[in-house]
């Protein structure tokens, strides 16, 4: 039960670490030393619009394939 509970633990860090490399990634993480509440709100809106207008995960997707594919290039 330990060792399942430390895997969890590692498994929920890394998680987060990935999601804060796509901020700094998308140069977004400047906001987080003055207004955590912007980087929440536009989150939150994403999820909004994402709802409302199911095409945009694909569109988002699609858009973000590119832009890292074009960043392993240089």
């Amino acid at each position: 039960l330990k060792i399942l509970s430390q895997q969890v633990r590692k498994e929920d860090a890394r998680k987060k670490i990935v999601l804060g490399g796509l901020f700094v990634k998308a140069e977004l993480d400047h906001f987080y030393s003055y207004d955590q509440a912007i980087l929440y709100g536009m989150l939150l809106d994403a999820k909004s619009r994402m709802h409302d207008d199911p095409t945009l995960t694909n569109k988002w997707r699609t858009l973000g394939q590119e832009l890292m594919k074009k960043d392993t290039r240089n």
